[in-house]
Formats: C-alpha cells, sequence, structure tokens
C-alpha cells in the first residue's frame, strides 16, 4: 500500500499546504459568502461569494519518489465599486511536481505552478502567471514534524516571495491536532468523537487578477480567521461548517504596469502605485467544504 504519499494544496494563495501527516486529500470543494460589506470611504456595498474546487493525484513511483499533479480552480464575484456591476474573476492553477525522499527523517516536495488568474475577458500574456514551491520537511517523530521553504510567483503587482515555516503535531491520544504553514495558513482542531471535530484556523491570501477589458488588474488580500465544525459522513467524506471573520480585507484595483519592485511576505518594497478604486470594510465570512480524504496505511 501507499506508505509516502505527500499532499501540497495551494492556499495562496486560495488554498493551505499540507503534506505531513498520514492522511491526504484528494479533492476538496468549497463555497464561502459574507453579508452586504459597506464600502469604507463612499456609499453602497457588496457581497462577496466564492467557490472552487482543489484536486490532487499524486502518483508513487516507489517509496522514495512521487509524481504530483493537480489542478485548483477558484471563482469569486463580487463589485470593486459601488457604482458598477459585480465581476466575477477566477483562477486555473495546475499542480506539478515531485517529493523526494531523501533519507529517513528529510523528505522533499517541489513543485511548478503554472495559472491563469483573470476575468476570462479578451486572453493575453497579462493573464498567465508562473510561480514555483519548494518546501522540505523534518521528521522529528511519528507525531511531530517540521517544514521550511519558500513561495514565488510573478504576480501583476510584480514578483512575489514567501518565506515558509511549517509544524504538524498531533497528540498521543490522537484527539489534539496542528498543522502550521505560517504566515499563510494555520489550523487547531480536537475530535470530539468518531463523528465530530471542532476547530479553528487562519488563512492569508495574496492574488492578482487580471481585468482584459479594463487595462487593469485586482488584487485579493484577506485574513480570515475562522471557527468550524468537521462532520466525518463516512471515513473518506468530510464536511466543514465555518463562520469566519477576515481582518484587513481588500479588492483593491490598479492599471496595468504599476508594479511594486518586490513583494515578500506581507511587505511590499518599491511600491508607489495608484489605487483606483475604493475598499469595503472587514465582515463575517459563511464558508462550507467538501472533503474526499484518502488514509494512508501505517507499516
Amino acid at each position: 500500500m501507499i506508505k509516502h504519499i505527500i499532499f501540497f494544496c495551494t492556499l495562496s494563495f486560495a488554498s493551505c499546504i499540507s503534506f505531513s501527516q498520514d492522511y491526504v486529500d484528494l479533492a476538496r470543494f468549497h463555497y464561502s459568502t459574507t453579508p452586504a460589506n459597506n464600502f469604507d470611504s463612499i456609499a453602497g456595498n457588496t457581497t462577496v461569494e466564492d467557490f472552487g474546487l482543489d484536486a490532487t493525484l499524486p502518483i508513487v513511483i516507489n517509496e522514495e519518489n512521487t509524481f504530483l499533479t493537480g489542478f485548483n480552480i477558484d471563482q469569486i464575484t463580487t463589485k470593486i465599486h459601488p457604482s458598477t456591476n459585480p465581476i466575477t474573476i477566477s483562477t486555473v492553477n495546475l499542480k506539478i511536481g515531485y517529493n523526494k525522499k531523501h533519507s529517513e527523517k528529510w523528505s522533499g516536495t517541489y513543485m511548478f505552478l503554472p495559472k491563469i488568474s483573470s476575468d476570462f475577458k479578451n486572453l493575453s500574456s497579462k493573464d498567465y502567471q508562473f510561480g514555483g514551491l519548494a518546501l522540505m520537511k523534518y521528521n522529528k517523530k511519528e507525531n511531530l514534524k517540521y517544514t521550511f521553504g519558500a513561495y514565488y510567483n510573478g504576480e501583476l503587482f510584480g514578483p512575489f516571495i514567501v518565506p515558509l515555516l511549517g509544524l504538524y503535531y498531533k497528540s498521543p491520544n490522537e484527539k489534539f491536532e496542528a498543522n502550521l504553514t505560517l504566515p499563510i495558513w494555520a489550523d487547531f482542531n480536537y475530535k470530539l468523537n468518531s463523528f465530530m471535530k471542532i476547530g479553528a484556523n487562519f488563512s492569508a491570501f495574496v492574488r492578482s487578477y487580471n481585468l482584459g477589458e479594463n487595462n487593469a488588474y485586482v488584487v485579493k488580500k484577506s485574513n480570515d480567521v475562522f471557527g468550524y465544525l468537521q462532520f466525518n459522513l463516512t471515513k473518506s467524506i468530510l464536511l466543514q461548517t465555518k463562520t469566519g471573520y477576515t481582518i484587513g480585507r481588500s479588492y483593491k484595483a490598479y492599471k496595468n504596469g504599476d508594479e511594486a519592485d518586490l513583494g515578500l511576505s506581507a511587505f511590499r518594497f518599491g511600491d508607489d502605485r495608484t489605487v483606483l478604486n475604493p475598499t469595503f470594510k472587514d465582515g463575517l465570512v459563511f464558508k462550507v467544504r467538501l472533503i474526499y480524504r484518502f488514509h494512508i496505511e501505517k507499516k
């Protein structure tokens, strides 16, 4: 049976990175919506509707080598100005990579991440972005693992780099689980019984989309904090119901070519861009996730 399946999920970035536990999520669907959000400097409001599908197919070559494939599709509908109609912006992201077990303690995951991020109107070279990920995992012991690495993407606002530091821990009684890939993801959950878990998580998103008819692009930025209940509908099918709040959320539009020198995690260097639209305030988010999970047999 499979012993060393490695799971990658792109949170950027609309998802989490999680590959240290004894399971792999082969498919995940999410849908989220918000109440009406007021704009912060002008009268008007908007909702934000987001749904997506993430699929992963690990192809095991042998116990030391695994080829990783998959895709992520995400679509958001919202207003970027109260006087205009809602826009729909989408991402189609391929995941192509490789996991190598270097030793009993160390393994590495290396990913190429091409994507289209756009309103899919008048497609051009600006709609295509190319990124990559490199992560090393250290198995301290069976229930404690560390990861570190970096993510890069050529965003429309310029080069974007995020250093990553992670930890996975499961308590000896297997009731408490912590899964962190900082600064973009943190999840804590506790098993109440065989059917239900309670948990909390944090996710940070930065993503840019080309607006083909407007000679402009939109940058989505959001830090979301959720509490959730997870229901084990079967051993492999999970349902999460989540209620959360956004912190520092924005959908800012800029003219194409108006870029920063460098984005490094939450910081921008050489950034004198001009924002073209008002943004709306933070607020509640309601989300549901359906997960298909494959459990890895232990030897």
